[in-house]
């Protein structure tokens, strides 16, 4: 099961096209949108009944967005509770191959444009850990402006601080630390100097999704990084990346 998610922030407009469909399969008309957030000490689980949508696809418009919420496709009756203490995997009808995903598109306002393909699976939510990812690959110093838009989804209902880094591996030095929160689409705006290969963005405790914004002359660039194993074509490679991850983490404590 897949949850998707946008950004909400002044200077730009966000809009999420979801599938009904799966890769191989038909339309399945039992599956409507619904919606998830934080109430209180639960999950507030409502369906989506104002969103645009055709025969193929359900429109999340800017106006329904927002840092806290996140979506994700059930039907009616996979849903026994409007509130939940725990987020519950309903089904796996978006558990595809190729992976299910959304096209998340995010607009500078009076201005260009850009989308990347996105998802976020249930199972990320369950756990804990850290995310690492290099600041250079996708980002710009000839741009404007440069970002990173990251989305934590956790199981719990919670909305707890947890501290994030930018750590220059050459030099073993933490450069620069800031607090995101759980449960939410969190921003950051990327100095220059932070732009090399040999730092790393490096988030403490929870995962999530680390994307990219690169804005320059009101034109975009808009994606996401993979894992550190993915980069990896050895047998050895998730040995080579526990002790990659084992020498960042020397560095922060």
């Amino acid at each position: 099961m897949n949850f998707f998610f946008g950004f909400k922030n002044n200077d730009y407009e966000t809009e999420l096209q979801i599938p009904k469909f799966q890769n191989k399969n038909s339309i399945n008309k039992e599956i409507n949108l619904y919606s998830a957030k934080i109430s209180g000490k639960l999950w507030e689980i409502n369906k989506i009944k104002n969103s645009d949508e055709d025969d193929y696809f359900y429109f999340i418009k800017d106006k329904l967005i927002d840092n806290k919420i996140i979506y994700f496709l059930a039907k009616d009756s996979e849903i026994k509770k409007s509130k939940e203490e725990k987020l519950i995997k309903y089904n796996k009808f978006t558990e595809t191959s190729p992976a299910f995903r959304a096209n998340f598109i995010i607009k500078k306002r009076n201005g260009g444009f850009s989308s990347y393909q996105s998802e976020y699976p249930f199972n990320m939510t369950t756990k804990n850990g850290s995310i690492t990812s290099g600041t250079a690959s996708l980002t710009s110093k000839s741009a404007n402006k440069n970002y990173i838009i990251f989305r934590n989804i956790f199981i719990e209902p919670i909305e707890r601080p947890f501290n994030i880094y930018f750590i220059n591996l050459k030099t073993n030095k933490i450069l620069k630390k800031d607090q995101f929160f759980t449960n939410r689409t969190n921003i950051i705006e990327i100095d220059n100097e932070l732009l090399k290969p040999e730092i790393y963005f490096v988030s403490s405790n929870y995962l999530g999704v680390p994307v990219y914004l690169s804005e320059k002359n009101g034109h975009l660039s808009f994606e996401h990084t993979h894992p550190p194993h993915e980069y990896f074509m050895s047998q050895n490679k998730f040995k080579i990346i526990k002790k990659f991850k084992s020498e960042i983490n020397k560095i922060i404590n």
